[in-house]
């Protein structure tokens, strides 16, 4: 009786030996080498609404989630002090503009007796007063919280009634009245080891997935490279922008983004099914003469579907589509009609 390796290979090789085998050949055409990258997604745009003026809310018109159009209103403050401020500065505007009209007047019926400096003095402070009503007009203005673009609320830190204080050095240390977020577009963002950093360049083709969003593929192209390699991290940050009308990606969102590096163009290319890779060595059958021949390859870029094939084999040569199928060299196979 046979050991049983042996057996295995024999009933191995009867059975190849019926089984209808396809052929291919090298093909000429471009492979792209392509990295896979961890990335997170972002908004388009977002920004956190802080109180130019302290004051009482008066009114809130919105709330999370919903849509706002550039320059709806978000919300109204009440400020009696600057309501005030703005009589009073109306006021003196109205008495400076008086003053100074006299004067004129008075100086070109009897410039001896007006002095020049009085109106001179007039006329300046008619500015001053002007540019307080201004001012004042300005902050009134700020009571108004306004959206800078269209957008979604994301977030709502204040009452109706709640005192809100003016914002101070950028708002640090103060909680946001609103957060606006637009999403309509999102930028996916990740980090390009430095070894590769010196490839990457805008318009390069890029694939986007997240578990979040399901298993749909988002296409895009790389549309921007910051250029500098972070220190620490050794990485440099690019990013691309989405079109995302329909709100399947959210910001924050970890991303799987597949970026397709390096191009060999007019290479040749064998399908990854006529491949068999052992271990770390790509290697194909060859059929001569009913039999298959295996031949060890010299292996170029590999873009999931196609392997580049420096050396190994011949133009002319017929290759096997083995697919899941084992081989062995100098094993008898039969070819699909």
């Amino acid at each position: 009786m046979l050991p049983p390796k042996y057996l295995a290979l024999c009933l191995g090789a009867l059975t190849l030996h019926g089984a209808d085998l396809s052929v291919t050949r090298l093909q000429t055409g471009d492979i792209t080498r392509s990295v896979q990258l961890l990335g997170e997604v972002r908004p388009y745009q977002q920004v956190a609404l802080f109180a130019k003026v302290g004051g009482y809310v008066k009114t809130l018109q919105v709330d999370i989630g919903d849509r706002v159009e550039a320059g709806a209103v978000l919300a109204e403050l009440e400020v009696p002090e600057l309501l005030a401020d703005e009589a009073r500065t109306r006021a003196e505007l109205v008495l400076a503009e008086l003053e100074y009209q006299r004067l004129q007047d008075a100086y070109k019926q009897a410039p001896d007796l007006v002095p020049r400096q009085s109106v001179d003095a007039a006329q300046a402070k008619l500015a001053v007063a002007k540019a307080q009503q201004e001012r004042n007009a300005t902050l009134l203005g700020f009571a108004k919280i306004k959206a800078p673009f269209a957008g979604t609320i994301s977030r709502r830190s204040v009452d109706k009634g709640a005192f809100v204080p003016a914002a101070t050095g950028g708002g640090a240390g103060q909680a946001a009245l609103f957060i606006l977020t637009d999403a309509k577009t999102v930028r996916v963002q990740a980090a390009l080891p430095e070894a590769e950093a010196g490839l990457a360049t805008v318009g390069q083709a890029m694939t986007i997935t997240t578990e979040a969003a399901g298993a749909k593929p988002f296409a895009a192209k790389l549309s921007r490279v910051t250029g500098v390699v972070d220190n620490p991290s050794k990485t440099m940050l690019i990013e691309a922008e989405l079109a995302n009308m329909d709100g399947a990606l959210k910001p924050g969102m970890y991303a799987n983004v597949k970026l397709g590096i390096e191009t060999h163009r007019g290479t040749t290319l064998l399908p990854l099914t006529a491949i068999i890779m052992e271990k770390t060595v790509a290697t194909a059958y060859v059929y001569e003469g009913g039999k298959a021949r295996r031949r060890v390859l010299k292996a170029g870029f590999n873009d999931g579907v196609n392997l580049e094939v420096l050396d190994g084999v011949k133009p002319t040569e017929d290759i096997l589509v083995v697919g899941t199928t084992a081989l062995t060299d100098g094993q008898p196979v039969t070819l699909a009609k």
